[in-house]
């Protein structure tokens, strides 16, 4: 009897089964790290050798309109596995080793949502959505957070120092900079060979039932270091370009002088084509695997990159600029997709743009699952677009958001960007640069050598305004960049995820973390304060977001030994700076300069305060602000609290960052002191004559 109800239970969840690994195909993605569009054999390029890529492009599909969400890595790698675009979930930039942001594990990702429909999920080497506990991260989120059931070579302290072979030390450290725990290629053993191997035994070990393999290699990121045989081949083949840096440690460490170093070289890059040739190695290793065991029809095989190349040692023609820029050669990127037996066509190339968090809706609806409402997307899906590659991808524009408070290292500066058809518009953030927008036509000028913005200034208004129209939709902000400070290491941060909470905030019962937001809720009593546990810093610029949703004011307090010193407050039509009394001196309460500025109820804004020496400035954007000089800011600070005066406020993204002085200081003082005094006119203006 009881052997009975089991045989049938048994053949009850029978069909479940079946139908959970029927039919769905595995998914291998390989992401090579700042390799530019131009760098394949089959995107044209004749000094570096791919015959495996280009195979592999042969007998699927190349793009060649496919984008990156961002000119850099961390957020291109957060819209892979969420489906969103950066500015959404608030990963804009790399993520310095400290940060105190990491992708939140509230996140519906693409393993987790693939792994709950019976896939098996793996992660092999670079990971960047997180800092690291090694270098003093609050929060360290690792890949298996994130539903990846197998983990192996990602890194555990910051990347890029060209320590590419076992035993993976950089110089004199003390640690492996990643979680490589053992040697199994012999003392020659090098790292993108490594993860190679890792992918392909765990496709050996998975061939029964449908699996999601994340291949995320280190190369061809800088410092280029590529494996003495195949330099050498490339080194003969062609004569490396003049270096763009003289100051290399590996050329250093190995006794060689800084001019005759190829790891920096501008052009012919010997290193960067034997990382490349590792890399197209391992797909060769993979695509024979994939047909040993045969499984290669009902295998998706998919090929990109994080970004752009680095123009300091490649060069993205005729595509304009590289690495951290919005010019095509920032985003645009090498993509090829491969899925055989009738899924969709062979040696096909597309036109249609795409961009990198469409893969999370592609992948789900080619493998029959369903999206969780749970997970807003901003990506669609594009398999029709894979299987007619002339048909176009049910979107109107592509969008691109990267505030920055100083030029990134390799150039790229603080901007945002849509492309609508084969028009693109760039738009610039810094109010001091001289052309706030870049307008380019890609059909006719794909090198973007044309600023149109002048002779098309309706064409630039209407993208300007769909650009604004998209930024405030997605809730997408431009905080303010420094006037009177430069930001160094970051202090302490607050993202408040989901688990990804600090400690040192002491929460009493009016304050709640809901939705990945600070809240002041409906308990207690009027002056609600939280305060953050012993800060301890003096110059620094603190940043955060926030929100009126029945609160009238909201302050930000400072101060040292128990007394609030400074005070910043936010009304719903103003905000000023108030100084306290100094017990100890001759101070009094003063209240310095006021800005209007009517805030909405449940829009976001983002508020940066600058402390340096005996100066403070507070502003939404650099015709908003407030300023302060006095004796009384010049202190250390050991308290630090958010108020409100009654339930109905929101918090979001504090940053504590140290300073030092900006290098235009004095300049940007006049520009405040004309702020002040326009300010002062325009709240005369507002205000009755009984106000007054």
């Amino acid at each position: 009897m009881i052997f009975q109800k089991i045989r049938h239970l048994f053949l009850f969840f029978i069909p479940f089964i079946f139908s959970l690994y029927a039919e769905k195909p595995n998914i291998i993605f390989v992401l090579a790290d700042d390799l530019g569009w131009a760098e394949l054999g089959c995107y044209g390029n004749t000094f570096n050798e791919t015959p495996n890529l280009d195979k592999l492009a042969k007998q699927g599909v190349r793009f060649t309109h496919a984008y990156a969400a961002a000119p850099v890595c961390s957020p291109y790698r957060a819209a892979l596995l969420t489906g969103q675009h950066p500015a959404r979930m608030g990963i804009l930039d790399y993520l310095r080793p400290n940060s105190s942001n990491a992708l939140p594990v509230s996140q519906l990702t693409l393993p987790k949502i693939l792994k709950r429909n019976g896939y098996k999920t793996a992660m092999v080497g670079k990971w960047h959505l997180t800092g690291y506990k090694y270098q003093d991260a609050q929060f360290e989120v690792r890949p298996k957070d994130h539903g990846f059931d197998w983990n192996i070579g990602s890194e555990i302290k910051g990347v890029g120092n060209g320590a590419n072979f076992w035993p993976y030390v950089f110089r004199t450290q003390p640690i492996r900079w990643l979680d490589i725990p053992n040697n199994r290629m012999g003392k020659e053993e090098y790292l993108t060979d490594r993860l190679n191997l890792e992918a392909v035994d765990f496709i050996e070990r998975n061939q029964d039932k449908p699996f999601f393999l994340y291949l995320s290699h280190y190369a061809p990121h800088t410092i280029l270091n590529g494996r003495p045989d195949l330099v050498k081949k490339y080194r003969e083949k062609y004569t490396p370009g003049q270096t763009g840096r003289t100051n290399c440690y590996l050329c250093k460490d190995a006794g060689f002088s800084g001019e005759d170093c190829e790891h920096w070289a501008q052009d012919h890059n010997p290193h960067l084509a034997a990382m490349l040739e590792s890399i197209d190695h391992g797909v060769g290793l993979l695509m024979k695997k994939l047909d040993s065991l045969g499984i290669t029809e009902n295998t998706i095989f998919i090929f990109s990159s994080d970004n752009g190349g680095e123009t300091n040692v490649t060069s993205n023609a005729p595509l304009r600029g590289g690495k951290s820029q919005l010019y095509e050669g920032g985003i645009r990127v090498p993509l090829i997709v491969r899925w055989p037996d009738g899924n969709i066509p062979r040696a096909k190339t597309c036109a249609q743009p795409v961009v990198n968090h469409d893969f999370y809706p592609t992948l789900l609806e080619a493998a029959g699952i369903e999206p969780d409402p749970k997970q807003e997307l901003d990506g669609v899906s594009t398999l029709d677009t894979w299987r007619n590659p002339s048909s176009a991808v049910s979107r109107k524009s592509l969008h691109w958001h990267y505030p920055l408070d100083r030029p990134h290292f390799l150039g790229g500066i603080s901007s945002g960007a849509i492309r609508h058809g084969n028009w693109k518009l760039i738009e610039y953030f810094d109010p001091k640069k001289s052309e706030q927008f870049e307008l380019f036509n890609l059909k006719n000028d794909p090198s973007e050598k044309t600023n149109l913005a002048e002779s098309k200034s309706e064409v630039v208004q209407k993208l300007y305004r769909d650009l604004q129209v998209w930024r405030e939709k997605i809730g997408a902000q431009i905080p303010s960049r420094p006037l009177l400070t430069q930001t160094r290491n970051l202090l302490f941060g607050e993202h408040f995820s989901e688990g990804q909470v600090s400690k040192n905030w002491f929460f009493q019962k009016e304050w709640q973390v809901e939705g990945g937001v600070l809240l002041c809720n409906q308990k207690g009593n009027t002056n609600k304060r939280i305060f953050y546990k012993d800060p301890n810093f003096q110059d620094a610029l603190i940043r955060f977001d926030f929100q009126f949703n029945g609160a009238t004011d909201i302050r930000l307090i400072t101060g040292s030994n128990g007394s609030y010193k400074t005070e910043l407050h936010i009304q719903k039509d103003n905000f000023f700076i108030q100084t306290a009394q100094d017990k100890k001196g001759t101070w009094f309460p003063t209240r310095h300069g006021e800005c209007a500025h009517d805030f909405k109820e449940g829009k976001w804004y983002t508020m940066t305060i600058e402390f340096i020496d005996d100066h403070l400035v507070a502003h939404l954007d650099h015709k908003h602000m407030v300023y302060a000089k006095h004796p009384m800011i010049k202190k250390q600070r050991t308290d630090l609290a958010f108020q409100v005066d009654q339930a109905g406020a929101s918090f979001d993204n504090l940053q504590v960052f140290q300073v030092g002085q900006h290098p235009e200081q004095n300049n940007n003082l006049d520009l405040i002191q004309e702020n002040e005094a326009r300010n002062r006119n325009l709240l005369k203006r507002r205000k009755t004559l009984d106000e007054q």
